[in-house]
């Protein structure tokens, strides 16, 4: 069953209830710590203030709700948001007095923190260009609503050993970065039918691991039932006493790829008998509710472009497979984004998109559904809004996570690392030059600590 609006409601309120008897002081630190995290709250580096992380399933976004984000923002975080390399959206220095306004604000607009952090299903990635990616043998967007739906509220979330992370993939260039990932599920059409390669037992952190391959072809309508087996093969097995272990890569390790596969296809068995009907109709649910809205007219008059427009328009947009449209990357430096900025984007993506927005991996922005003709209007409104920047995944495009900047367990400022070599390449001669360009996609991703918050173990330059 999909969760409905009085389930959230009524989890928001016994959280808020929680919250307000450890204001009181009913509740100590330790008490509070598992609490807060399962609404995706974290201390902040003078463990005074707080960091809100807001889960984004698939990166997908209606304008609307990124109004909403920008209204928090500016309420409660000093105007900032910070895109993330899971595609979520976080809030810095929110004041723990207006985290349950912050929820129920969020909640009116179809958004939720629930596990966003804690020891659950975390935030599940997908392909930004899903629907529109030439490639992709199907969308995989509804897919991604069933899964992230699904894991919300399930008796095993928020109890199991450690986070727990998947990505659904849907075009040749893994923009979700599935290998990585405790699940990595990558679309495929077998004599007509949809389903998914599926891998398992991947994570960054500080030994980073590849997934394993589970199952060459899973039914769509299966999806459930083999990420609910795997879910529960970690909840059962996995490590409990060692916080270090606990990862479902270090499992994966320790059984073995053939014993692990084994615990898994047995646990398949055990579901498929106990709920299968239940969960495939669940998946059949979502796909079916899943709609497109409309997108513009690709007929309209083109405006006169900037002098930098072409460049922006190689690097920073791709065609989609609906002939007369394209995708155009924001480029969003080291993920910071005003509310002013949000607002900005929210009102692009209604008058030259079809009202949404995607989050990347790459703390990036996408508006799909741009007519080609809109293009250059587009670009000079992202220029006026200090967002028009070319060269996106490229050596001028950096990644970071927020570092000592904000998080408590960081060790370095990789923000202000990411910064300085930002400027120092942009203000090189070749970069006036074309440099980023010629030399093709190119990344940078500096992290704050091991963890691998920033992604550095797959980018082309990483550091920690």
């Amino acid at each position: 069953m999909r969760p409905s609006e009085a389930q959230h409601r009524a989890a928001l309120a016994l959280h808020a209830g929680r919250t307000e008897r450890y204001v009181r002081g009913d509740l100590t630190p330790d008490e509070w710590r598992p609490i807060r995290l399962s609404y995706g709250l974290y201390y902040q580096l003078d463990h005074t203030s707080h960091m809100q992380r807001i889960k984004i399933p698939g990166g997908m976004l209606t304008a609307e709700q990124m109004d909403a984000m920008a209204a928090v923002a500016d309420r409660y975080g000093r105007g900032i948001g910070h895109v993330t390399t899971r595609q979520d959206i976080q809030i810095h220095w929110v004041p723990i007095d207006g985290i349950i306004d912050l929820y129920e604000r969020l909640l009116a607009a179809g958004i939720t923190t629930r596990g966003a952090c804690a020891d659950s299903v975390r935030n599940v990635t997908a392909c930004p260009y899903a629907g529109t990616a030439p490639s992709e043998p199907f969308d995989v967007s509804p897919y991604c609503i069933a899964l992230h739906e699904y894991f919300l509220f399930n008796p095993l979330n928020l109890t199991l050993p450690r986070k727990f992370k998947i990505a659904i993939e849907g075009c040749e260039h893994d923009c979700a970065q599935a290998p990585v990932n405790d699940i990595g599920l990558y679309a495929k059409v077998r004599d007509g039918a949809r389903g998914f390669s599926l891998h398992a037992g991947g994570g960054l952190g500080a030994q980073p691991f590849l997934a394993k391959p589970m199952r060459d072809f899973v039914p769509a309508d299966d999806l459930l039932v083999w990420c609910e087996a795997i879910v529960r093969v970690q909840h059962r097995f996995g490590e409990r006493k060692n916080r270090n272990r606990a990862r479902m890569k270090y499992l994966a390790q320790r059984m073995g790829v053939e014993k692990f596969r084994a615990a898994i296809e047995g646990e398949v068995e055990r579901v498929a008998t106990e709920r299968g009907a239940e969960l495939r109709a669940q998946v059949r649910e979502a796909v079916a509710a899943y709609r497109v809205p409309p997108p513009p007219d690709a007929r309209r008059p083109s405006a006169q472009p900037l002098p930098e427009f072409a460049h922006w328009r190689r690097t920073n947009t791709r065609a989609q497979k609906q002939p007369g449209y394209r995708a155009a990357v924001v480029q969003v430096p080291l993920g910071d984004i005003t509310a002013e900025q949000m607002r900005a984007v929210a009102r692009l993506a209604r008058a030259h998109g079809n009202g949404t927005i995607r989050t990347t991996n790459d703390q990036n922005l996408v508006l799909q559904w741009i007519p080609e003709a809109a293009l250059p209007a587009l670009h000079a409104e992202l220029v006026a809004i200090e967002l028009g920047n070319p060269d996106v995944s490229s050596i001028n495009d950096v990644v970071s996570c927020p570092g000592m900047d904000y998080c408590s367990l960081a060790i370095t400022r990789s923000m202000g690392m990411a910064e300085r070599i930002h400027a120092h390449l942009g203000a090189h001669p070749e970069s006036r030059n074309g440099f980023a360009e010629r030399l093709g996609p190119f990344t940078v991703k500096i992290s704050g600590c091991p963890n691998s918050c920033g992604q550095h173990h797959v980018g082309d330059i990483g550091l920690t």
